[in-house]
């Protein structure tokens, strides 16, 4: 585009607002040719909107901060590489858009924008923030996934997908920086990990004291040892080791999975003796939980005796296994070769270096000295007031940050355990192991009650603190409490491997598998826990099944892990409620494990399948991928090899039958929303509220901001359209002007309503003139003539309230 035409742009968008050039508020130009932005820019000195989204700019004049009327600003899917530092000067900016977009940096200058509330940055080069976001105290909603922000601290880098959530810890967290001296994290953890007797212990010792002697018949680890090791690093700081030695035994697996973390290296102990370790085991659970933190394999070489292994295959497999190395703890052989190793890996670790405040070191160095087991929270939070806190926040964020550290322990969502901070986890575990380890809970099959627990925490430094050991047990999914008889407990790991006795009607079952790649140990204990109150009769449970009752339907989940499967059988008059309510369990569970590749398996239903007890399974991504591309059957693999309507496959396991069109096999199973960009802000709070539906697996939300880098953005759009059972539009002046939404999303989404049943909503956040619109005809989710845009935020409040409940039996109508 030419300078000529974007006067004539210009000219028309004023022309249309019925306005001069001088006066003109918004303009859009977004999907235009648009590849530079003249000076002359900073003369629209009244502009409050500027789309300038989808087109081919590269970069922005600095004279982008005369427009200092300016309030929305969308840079996004640009060629834009940076951002001048008189962007500063928009303080009256509420929406910076600027996602999709080659930035690299942000000016410091960000943090001048005092009236930001909506910040996106999704999908950027970025890799790192300027402090001065710290600044910016009004900010609502900070979009970043889809970065690499390798500089934040780990356990602030997880806020980074909640626009909310990254919105109040992220300027919390610079803000502090500004406030605070700097102090570079120096820090992580070693964690040795191996089968039962490999040697971890030796090896853990050996690396803190070379000198240590080993002793013969040295005990197992029972659960958890720390063992901390210092080394010179750079020239006037030491690097602090945490070496967290686990107890090799099946029994300690369950609770590894809460320790195993990212910022750590790792080393997986062999006893060259033996042939017992399972190095694909091992190598995996690490993968899985740790995120491809670096791995190193040691052969304990006891007795000198040596051990083939075939390290180029392993190195092929996982790519984060850095070297093969061996050991004589006896007389030390190797032990040198291993420190370095570990010095080496350690420091290389991506978060070395990070800045943290200082006086969350004091802190922590404070918390390191103290030499109880556990503190109150209002002896924590005297500690952060004497050492330059001042915000109860700050405070919080700082236990947080700890605890997912592995430095202490603080359950802030618990209403029991967040009263008490844990400054020695290994204090906490060797609790619980003492349960799991007690001969008569374990004669018991994993039964205990308050009496057992008396009796097994009777040391003094236990007894006081009974309740919130046993809540620290129900937290990590160790056990469970019986319905019926509430002060006795089962721990699922120690229940028989014998499976009960029952019948089972095989009548009209709805089947459902779950397939994995690689299958972490632990996964069916946890659901036992969770789904434990609908055990049937509270004995039909065994170490790898249930057998579930509710609601007038039965449900047998049942582990195969030598086959890496879960498979799941239900029957009864409401057998697809339970499906679902088993299925949202154990995808809550897959969730927890960022990597793990879990496949669900549906089966056939044809003729020859239905009546067989081995159908021939059809995985469920194929199935939704087949509807995606119009595809509206496929075939059995078993003879006669028949068509099967795919709709059929899904409603066998769906809540409620999917209903399909003559004309189109595609779901309609989504939320559709139509916004102006403008209205950003409106935008996010939807966003906000419908969340809680969001939970529910049946419900999908799509707007434009699920489109992802590389996509073609129109079909897309179109693909959408095309699945949505319900409509939201968020009808503004600036919803009604977009000539977008006129032309490509209205269209077939009011087709959609006279034809195929969708349901459109709209919601008035501004006064504008719907009553011209082809919409005005359908249901308006709270009067027009008070727009949400003109509502105090209390009154607001209960009108999202009321529009979400209209939201929410509209899409439950709809099936």
């Amino acid at each position: 585009m030419d300078q000529q035409q974007l006067r004539e742009e210009i000219e028309k968008a004023a022309r249309k607002a019925g306005t001069s050039i001088e006066n003109l508020q918004s303009l859009d130009l977004s999907y235009t040719q648009l590849d530079s932005v003249p000076a002359e820019i900073g003369q629209l000195t009244s502009l409050q909107f500027l789309n300038l989204s989808r087109t081919q700019l590269n970069n922005v004049p600095a004279e982008i901060g005369q427009l200092t009327s300016l309030q929305f600003l969308n840079l996004s899917r640009t060629g834009l590489s940076s951002l001048p530092a008189e962007i500063g000067k928009l303080i009256n900016l509420e929406s910076l858009t600027l996602s999709l977009t080659n930035l690299s940096n942000l000016p410091v200058e960000i943090g001048k924008l005092i009236n930001l509330e909506s910040l996106d940055l999704r999908g950027t080069k970025l890799n790192s923030l300027p402090t001065e976001i710290g600044k910016l105290t009004n900010l609502k909603s900070l979009y970043l996934s889809q970065n690499q922000l390798s500089s934040l601290p780990v356990e602030i880098q997880k806020y980074c997908d909640n626009p909310q959530q990254a919105a109040v810890e992220l300027t919390r967290y610079y803000r502090q920086l500004l406030e605070q001296e700097i102090a570079l994290l120096c820090e992580a953890k070693l964690l040795i990990v191996g089968e039962g007797s490999a040697g971890k212990t030796s090896l853990a010792k050996k690396i803190e004291n070379k000198h240590y002697e080993l002793k013969t018949g040295e005990p197992s680890t029972k659960g958890i040892d720390i063992i901390r090791w210092n080394f010179p690093f750079k020239t006037d700081q030491e690097f602090i080791v945490n070496i967290w030695d686990f107890g090799g035994q099946e029994i300690y697996h369950a609770t590894h999975q809460f320790f195993l973390t990212k910022r750590s290296l790792y080393i997986l102990v062999a006893d060259s003796r033996k042939e017992d370790t399972d190095f694909y085991y091992w190598l995996n659970v690490v993968n899985l939980l740790s995120e491809g933190s670096p791995i190193l394999i040691v052969n304990n070489e006891k007795q000198d005796r040596q051990r083939e292994l075939n390290e180029g295959q392993l190195r092929g497999e996982f790519l984060s296994l850095k070297e093969v190395l061996t050991t004589n703890l006896a007389n030390n052989r190797g032990l040198h070769e291993i420190k370095q190793a570990i010095q080496h890996h350690i420091c290389s670790l991506p978060h070395i270096g990070t800045e943290l405040p200082k006086n969350w070191v004091k802190v922590r160095k404070t918390l390191e000295e103290e030499t109880r087991n556990y503190i109150t929270l209002e002896k924590y939070l005297s500690i952060c007031e004497e050492n330059g806190f001042t915000r109860l926040e700050d405070k919080l964020q700082l236990s947080e940050y700890l605890h997912d550290l592995g430095v202490c322990l603080h359950f802030q969502g618990d209403d029991l355990l967040r009263k008490t901070i844990i400054l020695k986890p290994t204090w906490g575990t060797d609790a619980v192991y003492k349960v799991l380890d007690n001969n008569k809970v374990i004669q018991n099959l994993g039964k205990f009650d308050r009496d057992d627990l008396a009796a097994i925490w009777n040391e003094k430094q236990y007894a006081s603190m009974q309740p919130e050991l046993l809540r620290l047990m129900m937290n990590f999914k160790l056990c469970y409490k019986i319905p019926s008889r509430q002060k006795t407990y089962i721990a699922p790991q120690l229940l028989s491997a014998k499976q009960p006795g029952y019948t089972w009607t095989e009548d009209r079952n709805l089947l459902l598998r779950y397939s994995y790649d690689f299958m972490p140990k632990g996964i069916l204990t946890r659901f036992i826990v969770e789904m434990h109150r609908w055990i049937e009769n509270e004995t039909r449970v065994w170490k790898t099944g249930v057998v579930l009752s509710k609601d007038d339907a039965r449900a047998e989940v049942v582990e195969l892990y030598h086959r890496n499967e879960i498979r799941i059988r239900v029957s009864g008059h409401r057998r697809r409620d339970l499906l679902t309510t088993i299925r949202y369990e154990l995808d809550k569970i897959h969730n927890t494990y960022e990597r793990l590749k879990c496949h669900t398996l549906v089966p056939c239903n044809c003729k020859t399948c239905k009546d067989i007890s081995e159908p021939y399974f059809y995985t469920f991504k194929n199935l939704e991928e087949r509807l995606a591309n119009q595809k509206a059957t496929v075939e059995c693999n078993k003879p006669p090899y028949i068509d099967v309507s795919i709709s059929s496959l899904i409603d066998d396991i769906s809540h409620q039958p999917i209903r399909q069109t003559t004309t189109s096999p595609t779901v309609r199973n989504k939320i559709f929303i139509s916004y102006s960009h403008q209205d950003t802000t409106l935008f996010n709070e939807l966003k906000i509220w419908l969340k809680p539906l969001e939970r529910n697996s049946r419900l999908k939300v799509w707007d434009d901001t699920k489109i992802k880098p590389g996509e073609q953005w129109r079909q897309e759009i179109e693909q959408a359209l095309a699945a949505a059972k319900v409509a939201i539009l968020l009808v503004s002046p600036h919803f009604i002007a977009s000539d977008f939404i006129d032309n490509n999303e209205l269209p077939p989404l009011l087709s959609a309503a006279e034809t195929e049943g969708l349901t459109v909503l709209w919601i008035p956040i501004s006064y504008s003139p719907y009553k011209d619109t082809a919409f005005e005809k359908y249901q308006a989710a709270h009067p027009p003539e008070e727009p949400l845009d003109t509502l105090e935020k209390p009154l607001r409040n209960k009108a999202w309230h009321d529009i979400y409940q209209k939201i929410q039996a509209a899409f439950e109508e709809s099936f």
